[in-house]
């Protein structure tokens, strides 16, 4: 229907990133949590591979933190990407049954938001973001397919990098607050 695969966009590194904090925190959270089952309490050992022999006596729990944390970890950061093939793309819209094909004939043109990583695709259907560590390769096919487009820089890709700026502002408080917190500055 669509032709051959021509390229898969990827998750952004930043975003890796941040699902591998995500996942260590509840990784984290389970061993800690495992150590307070009487259950674990009753062997007298604390090592990792105490968790792991006791999950696999009582595996419902890890079970469920595969499910819940490990799969979706893994589709969100390696498998989800947008899909381009000779006559469209196949947009992914977070789940794999949310997927939408669009073909370039309906594609009306392109703004490039930020240099690197980030283009909005204006088409019959509706406004599409794209992201991918490099963008280039995106706007390449659709220039192969007489899109035309906007490269200049404008408001949009200024309020993002504001935003981007505030995010990691908000971002470095929080740690520092939790920081001082852990140290005891806050006590009374």
């Amino acid at each position: 229907m669509l032709g051959k695969k021509l390229y898969k966009t990827s998750t952004l590194n930043l975003f890796r990133f941040i699902i591998f904090l995500i996942v260590l925190f509840f990784l984290n959270d389970f061993v800690l949590d495992t150590y307070t089952y009487e259950k674990f309490q009753a062997d007298g050992r604390f090592r990792i591979i105490d968790v792991i022999q006791y999950h696999y006596r009582y595996p419902m729990e890890g079970v469920t933190f595969f499910f819940l944390v490990i799969i979706p970890a893994f589709y969100y950061s390696l498998v989800r990407g947008n899909r381009f093939y000779e006559r469209g793309m196949i947009y992914n819209q977070g789940l794999p049954f949310f997927n939408q094909t669009i073909f370039f004939s309906d594609i009306k043109t392109y703004r490039l938001l930020h240099p690197k990583h980030l283009l909005m695709i204006y088409t019959t259907k509706g406004i599409y973001l794209l992201t991918d560590n490099t963008i280039e390769r995106v706007i390449a096919i659709l220039d192969q397919h007489n899109i035309q487009g906007d490269l200049a820089k404008d408001d949009y890709s200024q309020l993002l990098m504001r935003l981007k700026k505030f995010i990691m502002l908000l971002l470095s408080f929080t740690v520092l607050v939790f920081l001082m917190k852990k140290v005891g500055l806050f006590a009374h």
